[in-house]
């Protein structure tokens, strides 16, 4: 029984990882949630590789989680300079159906 759930453990790890969805381009939205701590975006582009929670198709920015804040205000500085932002998803989603990101870079 535990072998099973190591596998499946290790399954679901991997399957998120391959599905974690990459965006690029031009910042089109900012959202922020007043009850709940996250602010999600999208490009003028489509989000590509997206995972399969990822029903809002948009991207989360947990601001209360480690750099949060600082990863919010890059993309408000990208959106605002009309900077083109590259980001990497985890291949998880919050309560809105938006998915997490891993790593945000302004080129």
């Amino acid at each position: 029984m535990m072998r099973l759930i190591a596998v499946f453990s290790i399954m679901v790890t991997i399957s998120s990882v391959v599905f974690a969805g990459t965006g690029q381009g031009v910042v089109h939205s900012i959202r922020a949630s007043t009850i709940a701590p996250y602010v999600m975006f999208d490009f003028t582009t489509p989000i590509e590789n997206s995972h399969m929670c990822n029903r809002a198709k948009r991207f989360s920015i947990d601001t209360s989680g480690v750099g949060g804040k600082e990863a919010f205000e890059t993309l408000l500085l990208a959106k605002r300079m009309g900077l083109r932002v590259f980001v990497q998803g985890l291949g998880t989603c919050n309560i809105y159906d938006a998915e997490n990101v891993k790593h945000i870079q302004v080129q």
